[in-house]
């Protein structure tokens, strides 16, 4: 049932007197249900209602949304909320982050808004992908001489637009404008860990309506963090309100994925332990929120994947899903709600701040919750490149080297043993004593088994390091496992390399040949000498960064292996999802990829992984029909395996790639009642083809011999 409002409280601006904590509270139960407010909500209500600037601190779930709807209804006139309408996640891209289109959180924008008119509140939202007539229909009510809407959600791009700035002063002079709040102002500072740039508009509101109060409200942000808003937003005299980021309700736990046999069963083992819990799990790529939800589909787990790959409807149908819980567990998402008992991190994240924000998301109706990170060697070896790699692009600065530091952190808090909790708010430069843990992480509740398990990790990673001495590896190497690149890897594999281009420097066998020699040898020890070894490597890669391009762009066995799985993973959800059953998965996956690389096989990785990559987004797009009239067609050629693909047409050649040509007899499949096709066992050997270059000089000894006969040789072509 839909609430009337109260009646506004008679507070103008001039007044400047605080509205009194019982009116206040009264507008809380009566609106939200509340008995009373949490932490600093009262002080912060109170400080921007009596006019004055405020930057409030809140951790998620905290309730910084009551600090600026409470002030709509205690007083007259708009409240303006700026606030983003793109959720962010880090992915493997070149700046290590992409973003979910602007649609995606218009509808939780939508819902917020539907869920303050049941509470009584006249709220809107104004985006640029909302229909026109709707948009429209806002704007006649801002321009009428008193507007209904008391909370108005807009975003910063809007901001920016001379219009809407035009409108705002309008409202402005009209007396209309009670209160401007900024959400998630970190985003405002180029030292946050979501930096926008359209956030930096925002100073201008501080130009243009200079009278109006402005509250600053985040979750995370360092001291360096808050200066930057502050002075950025041009707050005068702020109130500024910090609450704990202590999140008592929730365990964290870290899992140290070197020492499970397999992470997907883990996680699996784990959710099932836990019961029908709500879950989100945040991954690093696109194929490995593909690959988790589908694992967990399969081990009877209701899960699904939510990212930009995926349509627009299906990305709805997946949120309405988890929202009205439907599926237990949203792999990769940036998107609240309240009964979110575990977040997962499936990999590292790249800063405190993002995993502080982002765990944030369990528990925020304040009941115990769950924060697990899986952490590894080769998620954080490829975090670092990725940042390394956005280093080196940007100009040499402080700010710079920001990334590495900020990552630094979330290792340290892996790879300790001392208490999360605490590691935690210390990144955020709060002191928290260990005893009030309370054993509510896992270095404090089973302390040995945490550091047997890091000794065992350092064991284990000292010992694949040292092994990997044995060989120098070229830079390309560096960049991660083959295999593992996401389809937004930046690879930058076009230069030319020949083999003049590689040094001749012996520095690395000089220091060799030094520490083989008796009185040096005698002086250093054994953690000396691995590490001039390890910097003579160093030193020989360096030197010898450009390799062969032969070398550097050769399609390995265990890209093509990853790319057939790949393939296989895509085509299996696609077939489910289709009720495609006539079509072997593995067999079809296998078959794509070899034609992939029959095509680009001699062009390079490069080429033959956009080919695969493209492959997978066709089979993402495909209809039924696209899908059965491909792989009809393909049928015809029969895998090296000699099993088919699809239900094909009656007894035909079928050419192998060896040049061999078998004869496929037609029968019924007894368990499918499908006609199959299953070769014969007499192969016919087809001339081999020749080459292009073969084909050319055969060309010219036949004009050779015709010009040595009197005949007038023809035009050739000459290959360069």
């Amino acid at each position: 049932m839909k609430k009337s409002p109260l009646p506004v409280q008679n507070v103008n601006r001039s007044d400047k007197n605080v509205a009194g904590k019982e009116a206040l509270v009264k507008l809380l139960r009566w609106h939200f249900g509340h008995g009373d407010f949490r932490g600093k909500q009262l002080e912060a209500i109170q400080a921007v209602v009596s006019g004055r600037d405020c930057f409030c601190l809140m951790p998620t779930g905290g309730g910084k949304s009551i600090c600026y709807q409470i002030p709509a209804l205690a007083k007259p006139g708009i409240v303006l909320v700026v606030s983003p309408l793109i959720v962010s996640l880090f992915f493997s891209h070149a700046s290590f982050k992409w973003f979910f289109e602007k649609i995606i959180l218009c509808l939780m924008k939508e819902n917020q808004v539907m869920a303050l008119k049941e509470k009584g509140i006249a709220a809107e939202y104004l985006s640029s992908t909302q229909a026109t007539h709707v948009r429209n229909k806002i704007h006649e009510d801002l321009d009428s001489g008193k507007p209904s809407v008391r909370l108005l959600y807009v975003t910063p791009e809007l901001i920016a637009t001379k219009g809407f700035m035009l409108k705002l002063r309008k409202l402005h002079d009209r007396g209309l404008l009670n209160l401007i709040a900024i959400d998630e102002a970190h985003c405002i500072s180029s030292w946050g860990h979501d930096f926008r740039p359209s956030y930096r508009q925002l100073s201008t509101l501080r130009d243009s309506l200079t009278d109006v109060p402005v509250l600053a409200l985040t979750a995370t942000a360092a001291p360096k963090v808050q200066k930057d808003v502050i002075d950025s937003l041009s707050l005068r005299n702020p109130l500024v309100l910090k609450s704990s980021f202590n999140r008592p309700n929730i365990f964290y736990e870290v899992r140290y994925k070197d020492l499970i046999d397999n992470a997907y069963t883990d996680l699996c083992n784990m959710l099932k332990s836990c019961g029908k819990i709500c879950a989100i799990i945040y991954c690093l790529e696109r194929t490995t929120c593909d690959d988790l939800s589908l694992h967990l589909t399969s081990t009877g787990i209701s899960s699904a994947a939510y990212h930009a790959g995926l349509n627009s409807h299906l990305r709805s149908t997946v949120l309405d899903d988890w929202l009205s819980s439907k599926k237990q567990v949203i792999v990769a998402t940036g998107i609240d709600k309240k009964d979110v008992r575990m977040v997962c991190h499936f990999n590292v994240p790249k800063s405190m701040e993002s995993f502080y924000q982002e765990s944030g998301r369990a528990g925020r109706d304040q009941l115990p919750s769950r924060s697990v990170l899986y952490y590894g060697v080769d998620d954080r070896k490829k975090m670092e490149f990725l940042l390394r790699n956005s280093e080196n692009k940007k100009s040499p600065s402080s700010s710079s080297k920001k990334p590495t530091s900020d990552f630094e952190q979330i290792v340290r808090y892996c790879e300790g043993s001392g208490c999360r909790r605490k590691k935690i708010l210390e990144s955020f430069g709060e002191e928290f004593p260990v005893q009030q843990c309370k054993k509510t992480c896992d270095a404090c509740k089973h302390p040995n088994q945490v550091a047997r398990s890091l000794e065992e990790l350092t064991t284990t990673a000292s010992r694949r390091h040292n092994s990997s001495r044995v060989f120098i590896t070229s830079s390309s190497d560096n960049k991660t496992n083959e295999g593992q690149y996401s389809e937004f890897w930046n690879r930058n594999e076009d230069g030319s390399n020949s083999d003049e281009e590689i040094s001749d420097s012996d520095d690395g066998a000089d220091v060799v040949k030094s520490l083989a020699g008796p009185k040096l040898s005698r002086k250093l020890g054994v953690d000396e000498k691995l590490v001039l070894l390890e910097r003579a490597e160093e030193k020989y890669n360096e030197s010898n960064k450009q390799v062969k391009k032969s070398e550097k762009n050769a399609i390995s066995e265990t890209l093509r292996e990853s790319s057939k799985q790949r393939l296989l993973n895509e085509l299996t959800k696609v077939l489910q999802l289709l009720g495609v059953k006539e079509i072997d998965s593995q067999n079809a996956s296998e078959f794509l990829e070899s034609e992939c690389y029959r095509k680009y096989s001699k062009a390079g990785k490069s080429f033959y992984y956009s080919q695969i990559a493209s492959t997978v987004r066709w089979l993402g797009t495909a209809s039924r029909d696209e899908l059965m009239t491909r792989l009809s067609s393909m049928a015809r050629e029969e895998e090296p395996s000699g099993e088919p693909i699809l239900v094909t047409e009656p007894s035909q050649n079928i050419e192998q790639e060896d040049g061999t040509t078998y004869t496929a007899e037609p029968h019924v499949d007894e368990t499918t009642q499908q006609l199959v096709i299953s070769p014969s066992c007499s192969p016919i050997r087809l001339p081999e083809i020749p080459s292009f270059s073969e084909f050319v000089n055969r060309r010219k000894m036949k004009h050779s011999t015709e010009g040595s006969d009197g005949k007038k040789p023809s035009k050739i072509m000459k290959l360069k």
